[in-house]
């Protein structure tokens, strides 16, 4: 079978079969794009021509790259899924998924503010005008609800529940969670809600837009993920804070903060919406003083 039909094959099953996210299918795609581009610059058209070294030797064309270990042991779970894929189909000969064996995770340390650093941060986005109070609220619901910046572009008005202060947000694999609102988030989103509509009007032919999305632009669409990255950096200048943060850092802070401050380690995980608890251990040692105090309070003869 011609490779590109074996790969249009294989998303077919990821999207309906495996019902998995347009983000994950996308990460997928680009990773077997630069697969199936080696594989025909290499006169190798047909799946049943990919052998174990044929395919050692794109590992060695991607080390030009030089990819982090995350990025590379995603790929190698992609890969490996595809020729899984093509074995279960017979579509190739080789059990090449049996064979591939990804590199080991490296231990990540996690970049996280301070709850201080919050405090400033939030306090520097101050409302002056209709951004800033959208750009507050953004960042008040972040650290809030600790949700992924993919979760928070796609929130829609119907997913709000200002009554119970809580938002349904999907997730990895669409699932769906509650996340919950503070009264700082709380307040915050209601003063942007209570100019979102402005963004929304177009003055050169004098009328409302539509859109259900949340947080908008200038124009009335929906806010990239890049924007919102843009956004944080010219905050976290303006507050002074001299470290590199990414969205995804506040989310990581929210889960530190949160086990600092006594959460148990199970509703940390429910709030991040993990589906393993082994993800959400990574956390712990950040919190490392936390559990020396607790040992030193709770301790019969620590003191």
């Amino acid at each position: 079978m011609d490779i590109q039909e074996s790969i249009n094959l294989y998303f077919k099953y990821l999207k309906y079969e495996k019902n998995l996210a347009p983000n994950t299918i996308n990460a997928y795609d680009k990773d077997l794009l630069l697969l199936k581009d080696y594989l025909i610059n290499n006169k190798i058209a047909d799946v049943k021509e990919i052998t174990l070294t044929k395919f050692q030797d794109f590992l060695k064309f991607l080390d030009k790259y030089q990819y982090g270990n995350r990025t590379t042991i995603r790929k190698f779970s992609s890969y490996i899924n595809y020729f899984k894929f093509l074995e279960q189909n017979s579509l190739i000969d080789v059990q090449l998924s049996q064979i591939i064996s990804a590199p080991k995770i490296q231990k990540r340390f996690y970049k996280l503010l301070s709850e201080s650093e919050i405090s400033n941060l939030l306090k520097t986005i101050d409302g002056q005008d209709n951004f800033e109070l959208r750009d507050r609220a953004i960042f008040e619901l972040f650290y809030s609800t600790g949700v992924r910046i993919s979760e928070l572009v796609n929130i829609t008005l119907d997913k709000i529940d200002l009554k119970n202060k809580e938002i349904k947000v999907f997730g990895k694999g669409r699932k769906e969670r509650v996340v919950y609102l503070n009264d700082f988030a709380l307040r915050k989103l209601n003063n942007y809600l209570d100019i979102r509509n402005e963004f929304l009007f177009d003055k050169k032919n004098n009328f409302y837009k539509k859109n259900d999305f949340l947080f908008l632009n200038k124009n009335g669409n929906r806010l990239s993920e890049r924007f919102i990255r843009i956004l944080l950096d010219k905050y976290l200048k303006k507050a002074g804070i001299n470290k590199k943060i990414s969205p995804h850092s506040i989310r990581h802070s929210f889960a530190s903060h949160l086990l600092q401050n006594g959460a148990s380690i199970k509703a940390v995980q429910e709030l991040l919406g993990h589906e393993n608890i082994s993800t959400t251990q990574i956390y712990t040692h950040l919190n490392l003083k936390k559990l020396k105090e607790d040992y030193e309070k709770f301790h019969p003869r620590a003191n």
